[in-house]
């Protein structure tokens, strides 16, 4: 299984903790723990890094189909850590962001909190740029 430090190997790029930050504290603890045995709070906050996207961004989806309201602090939080991505940040994972987009769409959103409704409305409308 894949970690973020086999990802950095293979991108030629050499970690080294540096001001120990929390978030430097964050992926230093996260460094070598397989992508698939993230938790949902770790796979939110590679998204809002921008970490590996093509990697990540699968497994969010995962995630979703299996609890579209997935978030550690809140329900929704993965959602709006994929709506907080730009048009830059993107351009290379179209594929998988317009998959979560479609699956996201097809969701009731009748009983959906209104700012969860607008992140996906913001996925949507990013998905189709």
């Amino acid at each position: 299984m894949t970690t973020f430090r086999e990802l950095l190997l293979i991108n030629n790029h050499h970690y080294e903790p540096s001001n120990r930050s929390s978030l430097d504290e964050w992926f230093s603890n996260i460094l070598d723990i397989p992508l698939d045995k993230l938790d949902v709070g770790d796979i939110a906050r590679a998204i809002r890094q921008d970490l590996f996207l093509s990697e990540i961004l699968p497994k969010a989806e995962v995630i979703l189909k299996q609890n579209p309201l997935a978030g550690e602090d809140y329900d929704g939080k993965l959602i709006s850590s994929i709506a907080s991505l730009n048009r830059d940040e993107i351009k290379s994972v179209l594929p998988f962001f317009q998959s979560i987009s479609f699956f996201l769409n097809q969701l009731d959103k009748t009983n959906i909190d209104n700012q969860i409704v607008t992140d996906i409305e913001k996925i949507d409308k990013l998905s189709r740029s």
